[in-house]
């Protein structure tokens, strides 16, 4: 099972519009390091951890200088 705050993080970034996403990364990058670095650790599921790696490949290619999120997170 993930925690309540990475389920309620990954449904905030699912759908929003591209300015709405741009705010939740940039007032929430820690939490969404943690997120995903959480859900990659403990899903095992093929389809679901492709799932997860398409969406970060997808916020990092909107936005190169997001990497810095995960850099910062460790």
């Amino acid at each position: 099972m993930i925690s309540s705050e990475d389920c309620e993080f990954t449904r905030n970034l699912k759908w929003p519009t591209l300015r709405r996403k741009q705010v939740i990364l940039t007032n929430e990058g820690h939490q969404c390091a943690k997120t995903f670095l959480n859900l990659m650790a403990h899903i095992s599921k093929e389809q679901t951890v492709q799932y997860i790696l398409t969406l970060i490949d997808d916020t990092l290619q909107e936005n190169h200088q997001r990497v810095n999120i995960f850099f910062d997170y460790r």
